[in-house]
């Protein structure tokens, strides 16, 4: 198959792990035989790319926090229709690659900040048929104005966006659909994955009595919450109940000194480290220095790589509850379930180092677990069978290419004025 990928971030330039699982989809893809090219935004800072990884799409920046908070309330509401409605320049880059490498399918990634919902409606026009693999609520963001999801575009988005959906959680569907968008019927459940060799079996574990604890985000920053906070706010109860045999090492890219101002207020310093980032590659490595991997994720995190990835090194995984991921395990099994609060983590870190939750039980049957089900190779079949599956699709009644473009700069021209006229009478 002849498959075009889109996506708006691509590694080395990423957010998180979303755009780093479409690189492995991309490997896997190309492993098996399929000719892939990857269209995607100039980065935003210099990198090296491969030949098939065209970065030619324009790039509305929905990370960019600091500039956002120097902006008028007009100019971010402009750049949040460009990034989530509509761009035509990027209508017309991705026009110019679906005639010049006539894909059999197109398989969609992150949309945010290319103007996704006027690419969906491009392929809707041509009948270009198309996968989408979901890892965040890119629908309900794509139909976002002024913080909340609009009806008319929800019910727009519901009537004629017809695809096919690989969902890594459950809950993920669910949440788009309470925003009061249907997927429709072509939805299935696939989860997060691992890539690599299985490293030698650990040797073994802290004794009881002491943990080292560990915990990863792209970024430590406020505005990205991963719930980096709830931890040290963990760390400061277990050390006010007494307890001392603990570690907590705090891995990602520390853009202000909130973080360390925390560390410091709730006196824990001598037991929580921000280590600072390292690759992917690397940190996997590090894990397996570590018993714990504590991560509360956002709010309803869809399905977190970095818990997978900690649980392939032999970390005892201590997961939100009401995380994606937490779907896919068993509570006191193969990893701990708790409340999204510094309290749930503080208990089970408690319950852990004094040895009334056995870790390495836990922790050797979360490792099994994941090596057997949730290894890319095992999961990468599911991906192509959709793909092959959707490429079969009828296509008869498509548009034209000349009248898809025309069609974005109407909507691009009318978004604006639609957006200038909202915020002067806000």
């Amino acid at each position: 198959m002849k498959i075009l990928v889109v996506s708006s971030l691509y590694p080395p330039d990423t957010v998180g792990g979303y755009e780093m699982g479409c690189r492995q989809a991309v490997d896997a893809l190309i492993a098996r035989g399929h000719e892939v090219r990857v269209l995607t935004t100039a980065p935003r800072t210099p990198c090296a790319s491969a030949p098939h990884v065209l970065r030619s799409l324009k790039l509305t920046d929905m990370w960019d926090y600091y500039s956002d908070g120097l902006s008028t309330p007009a100019a971010v509401r402009l750049k949040e229709a460009e990034a989530f409605q509509i761009n035509a320049f990027n209508v017309h880059v991705m026009l110019g690659q679906l005639g010049e490498f006539e894909p059999d399918v197109v398989y969609l990634w992150m949309l945010v900040g290319i103007g996704g919902l006027g690419l969906l409606g491009c392929l809707h026009h041509l009948r270009t048929p198309w996968v989408w693999h979901l890892m965040d609520e890119v629908p309900s963001k794509l139909c976002t104005q002024f913080y909340r999801v609009q009806p008319a575009l929800a019910a727009e988005f519901s009537r004629q966006i017809r695809g096919t959906f690989l969902a890594c959680s459950g809950q993920l569907v669910e949440t788009i659909e309470r925003s009061g968008i249907e997927l429709g019927s072509r939805v299935e459940v696939v989860p997060n994955w691992v890539v690599g060799g299985r490293p030698a079996p650990r040797k073994g574990y802290s004794s009881v009595g002491r943990i080292k604890i560990a915990s990863a985000a792209a970024l430590l920053d406020r505005n990205y919450d991963k719930g980096i906070d709830l931890l040290i706010e963990a760390a400061g109860l277990l050390r006010e109940e007494g307890v001392e045999g603990f570690t907590l090492d705090l891995f990602g890219k520390a853009t202000d000194g909130y973080f360390m101002d925390l560390i410091r207020s709730r006196g824990v310093g001598d037991a929580v480290t921000l280590m600072g980032p390292l690759d992917q590659a690397d940190l996997i490595e590090r894990y397996s220095e570590y018993d714990v991997f504590g991560f509360p994720g956002r709010t309803k995190e869809p399905f977190a790589f970095a818990p997978l990835e900690a649980m392939t090194r032999g970390c005892a995984a201590v997961v939100n509850r009401a995380n994606g991921e937490a779907e896919w395990f068993v509570h006191g099994v193969d990893c701990l379930k708790v409340e999204r609060s510094a309290r749930g983590f503080a208990t089970a870190f408690r319950q852990l180092i004094e040895g009334t939750v056995p870790l390495e039980s836990i922790a050797r049957r979360g490792q099994a677990v994941v090596w057997r089900d949730f290894q890319l190779d095992a999961i990468a079949p599911r991906i192509e069978h959709a793909l092959n599956e959707a490429a079969r699709r009828d296509r008869s009644g498509a548009g034209t290419a000349a009248d898809a473009y025309r069609m974005a700069v109407l909507a691009e021209k009318l978004t604006y004025l639609f957006m200038q006229d909202a915020t002067a009478c806000a």
